[in-house]
Formats: C-alpha cells, sequence, structure tokens
C-alpha cells in the first residue's frame, strides 16, 4: 500500500539543490503536493477494492466483478414441520418433522415448510467469510483445472490455513482450518472449490486429525498426527475424523 507522505517527501525532496534547506520552500512544494493528492482520496479509493482491506459493499461490488455474491441456503431447520414417514424406515423419524393427529400424541403444531423458512435475507457471509469464498472464486476464475495449479492457488491465497489433496481415485479433498460450518456449505453450494472436471471433491471442517503411516511412507501429511512419546514433548491435540460432524459433500 502506497504511503502518501513517501510521494509528498519524493517531490518535496526534487527541489533544487539553492533551495533545498529553505524552510518555506519545502512547506510550498509540501501543500502543493498534498493538495495536488486531494490528501490521498485517490489512493484510498484504489486501496478501498483491495481483496484483503475490502469491506462491507466493497467487497459486494468486487463480488459482482468475480462472480460471486454473500448470500447462501440454509438447510438448518429449527421448527417442527409437517411431513410423512414410510413403513421401511426404522431409523426414526427426524425431530423436526411431526405428521397427522391421533389420539395418543394430540395438539401437533407442525407448519408447512416453504421457501421463506429456508431462504432469508439474514443469511448472509460475514466479510472474513466472505472474502474467504471470494479468493476461492478468483482461484478459481484463473486457474487451468490442473491438480498443481490448484494446490498453488490455494497455498498463494491461504499459506496453511486451507490444504487440497489428491486422493488418486478422482476425488479431491479440501481440509480447512478454523472454517466456519457456514463458509463450507457456502462454498460447496456455490460450486467455488477449484477442481479439475469430472473430480468429485468433499470438504473437511477442521485439520489436525489423529492418523497413522506405514514405515515405507516416508512423507507424512501436514494434517495426520499420531501417538506422543517422551521424547516429544509437545501435546497432541488431533481429534477423530468422523463422517457426522467434519464431512460434508
Amino acid at each position: 500500500m502506497t504511503d502518501i507522505q513517501d510521494i509528498i517527501d519524493y517531490y518535496v525532496n526534487l527541489i533544487i539543490i539553492q533551495y533545498n534547506n529553505k524552510p518555506k520552500a519545502r512547506e510550498t512544494v509540501d501543500a502543493l503536493v498534498s493538495s495536488a493528492l486531494a490528501n490521498g482520496i485517490t489512493l484510498d479509493v484504489a486501496n478501498g477494492f483491495n481483496i484483503d482491506t475490502a469491506v462491507g459493499v466493497q467487497l459486494d461490488i468486487l463480488g459482482k466483478y468475480i462472480g460471486i455474491d454473500r448470500f447462501f441456503l440454509s438447510d438448518l431447520l429449527t421448527d417442527d414441520y409437517f411431513g410423512f414417514e414410510d413403513a421401511t424406515n426404522i431409523g426414526g423419524v427426524s425431530d423436526n418433522i411431526v405428521g397427522f393427529d391421533d389420539a395418543v400424541t394430540p395438539d401437533k403444531v407442525g407448519l408447512f415448510l416453504d421457501a421463506e423458512n429456508i431462504i432469508a435475507d439474514t443469511l448472509s457471509l460475514n466479510d472474513a467469510t466472505y472474502r474467504t469464498l471470494l479468493k476461492l472464486k478468483i482461484i478459481q476464475n484463473h486457474s487451468n483445472h490442473s491438480f498443481e495449479s490448484i494446490a498453488d492457488g490455494i497455498y498463494d491465497f491461504f499459506d496453511d490455513d486451507i490444504i487440497v489433496k489428491d486422493n488418486y481415485d478422482m476425488t479431491m479433498t479440501y481440509l480447512i482450518g478454523n472454517a466456519s460450518i457456514n463458509l463450507v456449505k457456502a462454498a460447496l453450494e456455490k460450486e467455488v472449490f477449484p477442481r479439475p472436471i469430472g473430480v468429485r471433491l468433499q470438504a473437511i471442517n477442521g485439520k489436525n486429525f489423529f492418523g497413522m503411516v506405514d514405515a515405507a511412507n516416508l512423507f507424512v501429511p501436514d494434517y495426520l498426527i499420531g501417538f506422543n512419546n517422551a521424547t516429544d514433548g509437545l501435546i497432541k491435540d488431533g481429534r477423530f475424523l468422523n463422517t457426522n460432524n467434519d464431512i460434508i459433500q
């Protein structure tokens, strides 16, 4: 980011030698350059649309150019809605589903589910989460969709906060550290995770999962940790990966 004072100092120091040490001459040039730069307003406008510093409406404008907005759908149902169950369902009925009334369970209060219950203006990503989605979309827009191109783009933007893994079976895995569930769901919904054509992907919310490698494997993935030992001296903080809480497809 350019500092306006650096620009002013540059022009002040261009004064010819016989006036270079004259305070009034230096102050005059300072005032003229400050006026010409409008106290840095033009620089503020340019910097206002920096993907790393833009906020609010600035991010929304960037999103129009990049091709993605901050609104998303939600399937998180907090009320009781009317629904059916078939005779073969032995796993139980969702807690959010109610059916017809009978003498045993009176006073059913289920609602009919419609789009207004799922889609709302309040379902929008905050600036930090939306910024991450914009960066993913930028990578997708500029990638040639090879795994190398995708991995390089992810690393350039996110360093080790997001790890992308090629599973060598026509699938890819994104491991997203310290991510909100809304970020992962919105990224999947809007299909902004870059991937080669025909490759299926999954996203895992979090990193540092418990895992082991065999003696012949000389490379241990960054997101795996194993047992502690007496010479390590560190506290292992990995958790067990499970499909219910971590994997979102």
